[in-house]
């Protein structure tokens, strides 16, 4: 085991080179972390052929315990400091030529790596593979179910060259991911976008990145009504400060936030338009006028419940319409603070740490963004 808590324990040199090296990050993943790393101690790459590494983020649980069963090097952090920080952690000790980072809620198939391997030896002019969600996988209460299908359905709109870097399962050629600068450490602090906005980097900097709904993984993660609209939030407040929502839904029209927005300007046009006409109807109630809300609201995301219906049947369709609806409104809420911040307070700026280093031109501790 090798703990690190700073930059002179996570500097390491690259020795004897390896094909793949797979990166897991966790932080109170004991639940899921036991079958997320046996799927990957299950691939059938041969033995010798990989390395696993798993980079414990300051975990109070039974992670390292867990870890250390099945990782040949385990990394524990002393502080937490959020995945785009351990996982750029588990890079500098890693010696595979092809970089897979794997979240500690995923499961991969036998043939995942062997699949990503095969795709960026056949294809030069790609960098990065990542796959998608399995239609079929996921915990077993309704949100769950819910969160996956509807981030399948933005990965099934946006295949091919879609510039999505997915972390529940992605591999990236070495010399791409130090080209593009690495994960951005300050300004993630957290799991959110921060698989997004490298993709982003990697495609600015002439890096193919590819999408394949053919390579599928299964997740683990439970999720409650609480913890989407926390995570469609986070998502939201961040793309419309940080990251620019019209350029990131360019780069990366798969990613969930663009999926649950994409139609609200549309239905929002038609919402005042009917809400207009319905003021100048004598007798019209307010039981008609939000039975006219809510059937626009249905029909602009007609494509989302079609999907579902296909997948899962009518009745789930029904059932998830109320909840598409609250991850909506919560997305466009988060959209319209993210503006409102970024006009008042600017984009958030690195730590002071990070601004000293910056202004003496050291950009490799910590991590400095790089402005496009």
């Amino acid at each position: 085991m090798r703990e690190s808590a700073g930059p002179a324990d996570a500097l390491h040199a690259v020795s004897d080179t390896l094909p793949l090296s797979v990166i897991v990050s966790t932080r109170n993943s004991a639940r899921t972390l036991r079958e997320s790393l046996a799927s990957v101690r299950a691939s059938a790459l041969p033995v010798g052929s990989y390395e696993l590494i798993v980079v414990d983020d300051a975990s109070t649980d039974g992670s390292v315990a867990t870890a250390a069963r099945f990782a040949d090097t385990v990394v524990r952090l002393t502080r937490a400091s959020g995945p785009a920080y351990a996982r750029n952690r588990g890079v500098e000790i890693a010696r595979g030529e092809v970089l897979a980072f794997v979240d500690a809620d995923v499961v991969v198939k036998p043939d995942t790596f062997a699949r990503m391997l095969a795709t960026l030896d056949g294809r030069p002019d790609i960098h990065a593979v990542s796959a998608s969600h399995d239609e079929r996988s996921g915990a077993g209460n309704f949100v769950s179910q819910y969160w996956n299908l509807l981030q399948r359905f933005g990965e099934e709109q946006n295949a091919g060259r879609c510039a999505q870097f997915a972390t529940g399962c992605g591999a990236v050629r070495r010399d791409a991911f130090f080209a593009a600068g690495m994960y951005d450490e300050w300004r993630f602090a957290s799991a959110c976008l921060e698989n997004a906005e490298l993709a982003g980097r990697l495609r600015q900097g002439g890096h193919g990145v590819l999408l394949s709904t053919d390579l599928k993984i299964g997740s683990l993660r439970r999720w409650s009504l609480i913890s989407v609209c926390r995570e469609v939030w986070a998502r939201g407040r961040i793309l419309a400060r940080s990251l620019g929502y019209v350029r990131m839904s360019v780069a990366v029209p798969s990613e969930v936030v663009f999926t649950l927005t994409r139609k609200m300007t549309p239905a929002i046009a038609l919402l005042g338009t009917l809400s207009l006409a319905a003021a100048f109807v004598p007798g019209a109630d307010i039981a008609i006028k939000a039975g006219v809300i809510l059937a626009v609201l249905f029909l602009s995301n007609l494509p989302v419940h079609r999907f579902y219906a296909r997948t899962r049947g009518i009745g789930f369709a029904a059932a998830s319409v109320p909840l598409h609806i609250v991850a909506q409104v919560v997305a466009g809420m988060a959209l319209c603070t993210g503006w409102m911040l970024r006009e008042i307070f600017g984009d958030p700026s690195p730590d002071a740490t990070t601004q000293a280093y910056s202004e003496v031109g050291l950009e490799t501790w910590p991590p400095v963004p790089r402005r496009s």
